[in-house]
């Protein structure tokens, strides 16, 4: 083989990597282009998870609120003590025991009752 004959071939062989390095080029700006896309749109899903779980939270906390509202609510009459006396009744002492969760309210008599909610 003739060197012309050499160089040419290697010209052709150089060329045909240029181009390939070229065509790898712009295969790696696709990728890059739907990697940076694919990760806008994690990134997107992540700001509205986020979103989602802050609008939760508030959410739970006005629910908890809202029940120890309506738990002081039930709890604040049930404490009040019969007008005449100033003694809080039979039922009024049951229903602050049910309130407390003490065990065996039911059974228990009024001595019992003052005694289980700390007041005999």
């Amino acid at each position: 083989m003739s060197a012309k004959k050499v160089e040419k071939e290697a010209e052709r062989a150089l060329v045909a990597a240029r181009a390939a390095v070229d065509e790898a080029e712009r295969a790696v700006k696709k990728l890059d282009k739907r990697s940076r896309k694919a990760a806008e749109e994690l990134t997107a899903r992540l700001e509205q998870a986020a979103k989602d779980a802050r609008k939760a939270v508030r959410r739970s906390e006005q629910t908890a609120r809202a029940a120890k509202e309506q738990a002081d609510a039930i709890a604040g009459p049930a404490v009040a003590a019969s007008p005449s006396s100033g003694i809080p009744t039979f039922h009024s002492l049951r229903d602050r025991a049910k309130a407390q969760g003490i065990q065996g309210y039911s059974r228990m008599n009024k001595a019992q009752l003052l005694h289980a909610l700390g007041e005999g």
